[in-house]
Formats: C-alpha cells, sequence, structure tokens
C-alpha cells in the first residue's frame, strides 16, 4: 500500500482599514463596511508532503468445525515534511516505522451464532489535524498508541436480520489535547475507554428494516500530566447513545423513513467545567421511485428544531447542531 498527500495552507487575516475589530453600537447593529484581506504576522503560510508506505499480511485459519483464528502484522512507513514559510519560516519533518499486530478468536457452537474475541495495536504519527501542521515539539513527540481488546457475540436471527454485541477496551498512549487555560495543544497522558455497545440491523419482514444501536461507555484519563489529572472525563465523550432509524415500503414504489439520536451529555474540554447538554433529534425521509431509471428522495433532518451543541473545540468555542433542513433530491441510474 502506499499514499502520499501533499498540502497547501495559506491564511489571510481580514481588516477594516488597520484594525482587525471593529466597533458596532447596539443600537444600529447594521453596517456596511469595506473589508480587505491579507496576511498578518501570525497568519499560517505552509506546504505539507505526508507518503505512507506499507505492507501487511494477515490470515484466517480454520482450526476445527467450530474455531477459526484471524491474525495479522502490519508494517508501516511515515514520512512527513513540512515547509514552514511563516511565521516560523522553518523546515521540519519525522519519520515513523510502526508496527501493528492483530490477532483474534471465532467460535461457531451452531450456524446462526458466533463468538469472537481481539487484540489490536494501532499508531497515529503527532501532527495537526488532517496532518497539516508540524512543529519542533510535534515532530519530537512519539506517535499516539492504540491498544483495542474486544469481546462480542453476532447472531443471525433470520437469514436477512443481525443482532451483534460488543464489549470492548481501547487505551491510548500518548494523546494530545487542546488545553481550555491556554488554548494550546498539550500531552494529556494517557485514556482509557471502556464499554458495551448492542446492534440490530436488517430486514424484519420483507417490507419492514431496521438499523438500531445502544451503547453505553467510560472514558477517563488514567495517567496526571499538566493537562488533567487522572480520573477527569475525556470531552465529546458521551456516556450512552442510542439510534434508530426505521425504514419501510408502504405502496408500489413509496417507502417512508423515521429515526431518532439520542446522546447524553459530554464535557466540552479536558477542564470538565463545561457540559455540552443531551439532546434527542428525529429525522425523517421519504422516497418514491417514478420508474426503473427516477427516484426522488425527501430528506427532513432534526424534525422538531431540537436546539442542541454538536461538538466543541474548547470551552468557548463550541457549535451549535444544525437547525431544521429539508432537501429534495432526484437520482438516476442507468
Amino acid at each position: 500500500e502506499f499514499g502520499r498527500q501533499a498540502t497547501d495552507n495559506l491564511r489571510n487575516t481580514g481588516y477594516f482599514g488597520n484594525a482587525t475589530t471593529l466597533s458596532v453600537p447596539f443600537s444600529s447593529p447594521t453596517v456596511f463596511t469595506a473589508a480587505n484581506f491579507r496576511q498578518s504576522a501570525s497568519d499560517a503560510h505552509n506546504s505539507v508532503r505526508n507518503t505512507v508506505s506499507a505492507a501487511y499480511v494477515q490470515d484466517q485459519i480454520q482450526l476445527s468445525r467450530f474455531v477459526q483464528i484471524v491474525s495479522g502484522l502490519r508494517f508501516d512507513r511515515f514520512d512527513l515534511e513540512f515547509d514552514d514559510k511563516r511565521p516560523a519560516n522553518a523546515d521540519f519533518k519525522r519519520t515513523d516505522d510502526l508496527v501493528s499486530p492483530r490477532v483474534g478468536v471465532i467460535y461457531k457452537p451452531i450456524v446462526p451464532l458466533s463468538f469472537y474475541a481481539s487484540y489490536a495495536v494501532s499508531y497515529l504519527p503527532q501532527s495537526g489535524d488532517q496532518f497539516s501542521a508540524l512543529d519542533v515539539t510535534l515532530a519530537s513527540l512519539e506517535p499516539e498508541e492504540f491498544v483495542n481488546l474486544e469481546a462480542g457475540v453476532k447472531w443471525d436471527i433470520f437469514p436477512s436480520l443481525a443482532l451483534t454485541a460488543a464489549l470492548y477496551q481501547l487505551d491510548r498512549k500518548n494523546t494530545r489535547a487542546i488545553d481550555p487555560i491556554s488554548l494550546q495543544t498539550v500531552l494529556s497522558g494517557e485514556q482509557r475507554s471502556e464499554g458495551f455497545e448492542i446492534g440490530l440491523s436488517g430486514n424484519v419482514t420483507s417490507e419492514w428494516s431496521i438499523m438500531a444501536g445502544y451503547s453505553i461507555q467510560n472514558s477517563e484519563i488514567t495517567k496526571t500530566t499538566t493537562a488533567a489529572p487522572a480520573g477527569r472525563v475525556v470531552p465529546l465523550v458521551p456516556e450512552q447513545t442510542v439510534s434508530l432509524w426505521n425504514h419501510y415500503r408502504f405502496a408500489p414504489g413509496w417507502a417512508a423513513a423515521l429515526g431518532v439520536t439520542h446522546q447524553s451529555e459530554v464535557f466540552a474540554s479536558l477542564s470538565n467545567g463545561v457540559i455540552l447538554p443531551s439532546f434527542t433529534r428525529v429525522d425523517a425521509a421519504l422516497y418514491y421511485r417514478i420508474n426503473d431509471n427516477f427516484k426522488m428522495q425527501l430528506n427532513i433532518e432534526n424534525v422538531f428544531d431540537e436546539t442542541y451543541w454538536g461538538t466543541a473545540h474548547n470551552d468557548n468555542n463550541i457549535t451549535p447542531g444544525a437547525p431544521r433542513a429539508a432537501r429534495l433530491a432526484l437520482s438516476t441510474q442507468f
């Protein structure tokens, strides 16, 4: 496997004359004024070249009529070159040689039922989002390491309807997060996520299909650092999530769908000082097949216009969820 990513970043700052801010009176808050964009001393101007070369092997071995073993090994060579034209005016690079093992066992006592357990290790080299940045600090940090343990079951209730359930534990080392005070990227030590999830998907009848899931998890800092003490909850990880999507064909050419998504409250950052409240969102869809070549689809997201907060960058940079939105699409196949 081979991949290469080339990214060029250029950021400009908006100016009102020679100032980056504009005072507006409360009595007349709507103003029309000229703005121009140019580089400030702190604006990013860089180029990134990322090359990944990988080799892997995996085998599934039938030990007996009931037991199978899955094992694999992957080697990645990760080369990242960062040309910071501004503000640092310097070049940075890092090279990582990463070995990721995987092993699992599957036990099938009867045809529609199987139990499994797995162990896997993976890595993520330290850099900016989507490998878009690198500096002297990030270049010196060890890659993030993920160790995943999982055990679960799959039951084919019908040939077209499956129930799955799993217990898992994910340990992350050398993690990074945004410090809520300095707003800088810092190491947050080690994290552990433990949870249980169950899902149901497939066709209940020839007209009715369903996708449903429930998960409960706990994710916390397990090693004290300057960013957070042990025991603090990892941000943006809900303790419970529930999802349900139903699709029903009620007449020739016509179908409708209705779904519900619920997420419990989460912390906005490692400070655990700001909470994003829980929310429940309802989505719907209507489908009509005009003929063998054309299909029309209407999707309505957030049917009841629920106000909720989807994610956060830190304690005071919080993104609201989308309000009610409708989309009508016409598609064709030939």
